[in-house]
């Protein structure tokens, strides 16, 4: 009876956390968008300048202005260089937040390089229980089986008593 009970109650813990991810993969993807939004304008200008100073594009600008004499112009320059890197980090969360699958989405979000950012998006996140039957069936299976992965050493040893 103990063991019917834990096997029910971590199927349910289990299932509430899996009917997170798809919302917590949501905020995310608003969060990186509002970054993206932002960095897109600035290399827009960045972009622009180029053109209009007859650099052939944005890095050759950049290169130029690293080796200006002005420290401040080196420094921009570097500033330059790394809202570029930004961006392009930011195109590629894109990509996986639009268009990946929820595995693809959920290592994204985890990987360890990004909890920072990860812990500004819970500081507005609002769990919540997804309509979408996909994801209501992806929540279920993956309940069911990591909790009988979980549940199976635990059944094997109460049956060896």
């Amino acid at each position: 009876m103990i063991l019917n009970t834990l096997d029910k109650v971590i199927f349910t813990v289990l299932l509430l956390v899996f009917f997170q991810l798809p919302i917590l993969s949501n905020h995310y993807l608003q969060f990186i968008s509002g970054y993206y939004s932002a960095a897109k304008i600035q290399v827009e200008g960045y972009q622009r300048n180029a053109t209009a100073y007859h650099y052939a594009d944005v890095d050759a600008m950049i290169e130029d202005f690293k080796h200006n004499s002005n420290p401040a112009v080196r420094a921009d320059a570097e500033q330059k260089q790394q809202t570029l890197h930004q961006f392009a980090d930011l195109a590629q969360a894109l990509e996986v937040l639009q268009h990946g699958n929820l595995l693809e989405k959920t290592i994204y979000i985890f990987a360890p390089a990004r909890w920072s950012r990860l812990n500004e998006v819970l500081k507005n996140f609002k769990p919540g229980i997804p309509l979408e039957p996909m994801v209501v069936g992806y929540s279920v299976l993956v309940a069911l089986i990591i909790g009988g992965l979980f549940m199976w050493p635990i059944r094997r040893l109460s049956k060896a008593r």
